[in-house]
């Protein structure tokens, strides 16, 4: 036994060298895989686009914002008042969910065809149906179909609300495909908006696609200015996550 002792401690240390240098490897290998990971799970923002969906509350706004937020979407939500009265809950379950929520008429009537007092009322009764419920007058409005004439821009404004169209059509309203609406979507530049609409599923399937393609180019869902009505950062907040 005692012969072969001195090859025992031999192989044991070299054991230990071994595994010093299998030690310093790994640790070498973390710095690297850190270093290049980094980068790419960093959110960078270099612009902001305004994803904005028409007509809710409905009853998939849930489904909706459960995508969204799985996704790192903020959103700009112009609810019909009839339906924010109807489904107050969802309402305030947009607010919670971090989306902005906005004005498109009482029930998504023609408004041109209507007189000035006409209209005034119809987004004076949306904007209190809207703060009744969740706490908050709305400072956006978008004109049912986008139609829209100097009166009723002005009475927007005397209401405090700037109008906002879209740069963008997803044509989900059209019965566009999931593909279709992606690749609508992939026009959005840098302070522009899409339109997309509350209660449509194939848009619900769209959405991870349309993160992964504005993640891809640098860009990320922000607020609605209503001074610009142009997309911006979100205000008091850090830039959404990027998706995988």
């Amino acid at each position: 036994m005692s012969r072969l002792f001195p090859r025992t401690a031999l192989w044991s240390r070299r054991l230990r060298a071994a595994l010093a240098v299998l030690a310093t490897a790994v640790a070498m290998c973390g710095v690297v895989l850190a270093a290049t990971s980094t980068p790419s799970s960093a959110a960078t923002c270099n612009g902001y686009v305004g994803l904005t969906f028409d007509d809710g509350p409905t009853g998939n706004t849930s489904a909706l914002l459960n995508v969204l937020r799985a996704n790192g979407v903020r959103a700009t939500m112009f609810n019909v008042g009839q339906n924010v009265q109807n489904n107050r809950s969802a309402a305030q379950a947009q607010v919670a969910a971090g989306m902005w929520v906005a004005n498109h008429s009482w029930n998504h009537a023609h408004m041109t065809s209507m007189s000035q007092a006409q209209m005034q009322s119809d987004l004076s009764q949306t904007s209190s149906a809207i703060q009744s419920a969740t706490g908050s007058r709305p400072t956006l409005f978008r004109p049912p179909y986008g139609e829209t004439n100097s009166t009723l821009q002005s009475v927007a404004s005397s209401l405090g609300m700037r109008q906002v169209i879209w740069d963008v059509d997803s044509q989900d309203w059209n019965g566009a495909s999931v593909s279709q609406i992606v690749s609508n979507a992939s026009r959005l530049q840098a302070g522009q908006v899409i339109l997309m609409h509350d209660g449509i599923q194939n848009t619900r399937d769209a959405i991870p696609q349309i993160m992964a393609n504005l993640t891809s180019r640098n860009l990320c869902p922000g607020m609605i200015s209503a001074s610009t009505g142009r997309a911006v950062a979100p205000d008091g907040t850090t830039p959404p996550p990027t998706t995988t």
